[in-house]
C-alpha cells in the first residue's frame, strides 16, 4: 500500500529535521483500536477470491464501508488533533466514492493502463475496486490517477487517497516536532 510507504518518508523526514519518534508514542489517541479494527476488516473483507459468489461480494462490499465508519469515528474522537482533519478529509472522499458505488471503489480504465490488472479487466471487480462504467458515480472521487510508469509500485489512486497521505505527512512531521503536550487532544 502506498501509504505506508508514506509513512516511512514521513518518519525519516521527521528525524532528519531533528524529531523524535518517542513523541509520537506520548501522544494520547482517543479510540486507538479504531483503526486497527477498521484496517483489518477491511482486510478480511478483501481476502483474494475471484470466484466469490453474489452474496459473499455483498458483505465484503458491507465491511468496506463499514471500515471507512471506524476509521472516521476515530478522526472524530482525535479531531482536536493538528492537521488529522486532512486526513479525514481524504477518508471521507474515498468513503463517498465507495459508498455510492455499491461499497467498492471505481478505478478508471486509464489508470489501469500497463499494470498488468487483467483481473479487474475480465471480471469488472477485484479486492476492494470496481472498473468504472457509465453508471458509476461520483467518479472524480475515484481512482482516476496513477502512479507514473518509472515509479516502482504501479498504482490506481483517487484524490482522497492524496489527501489522506499528505494529511499523514504533515501530522506526522508536527507531532515529532511538538512536545507531548502540544500534541495531546485537549
Amino acid at each position: 500500500m502506498l501509504l505506508f510507504g508514506v509513512l516511512i518518508l514521513a518518519l525519516l523526514a521527521g528525524l532528519l529535521r531533528r524529531g523524535r519518534l518517542d513523541v509520537l508514542s506520548q501522544h494520547r489517541w482517543r479510540l486507538p483500536a479504531l483503526p486497527f479494527l477498521g484496517l483489518g476488516v477491511q482486510i478480511v473483507a478483501f481476502l483474494p477470491n475471484e470466484g466469490a459468489s453474489l452474496l459473499a461480494r455483498t458483505f465484503a462490499s458491507t465491511l468496506h464501508v463499514m471500515s471507512y465508519l471506524l476509521l472516521l469515528a476515530f478522526i472524530w474522537a482525535n479531531r482536536r488533533t493538528a492537521w488529522i482533519w486532512l486526513i479525514g478529509l481524504g477518508l471521507a472522499a474515498n468513503a463517498i466514492a465507495i459508498g455510492v458505488n455499491g461499497g467498492f471503489m471505481p478505478v478508471a480504465p486509464s489508470a489501469l493502463e500497463g499494470m498488468g490488472t487483467s483481473e479487474v479487466a475480465a471480471t469488472g471487480v477485484y479486492n476492494n475496486s470496481v472498473l468504472m462504467t457509465g453508471e458509476t458515480r461520483m467518479t472524480m472521487l475515484s481512482d482516476v490517477l496513477r502512479t507514473p510508469d518509472w515509479f516502482p509500485l504501479r498504482r490506481a489512486f483517487s484524490m482522497g487517497d492524496i489527501l489522506v497521505a499528505a494529511g499523514a505527512v504533515v501530522l506526522v512531521q508536527r507531532l515529532m516536532r511538538d512536545s507531548p503536550a502540544l500534541g495531546e487532544n485537549r
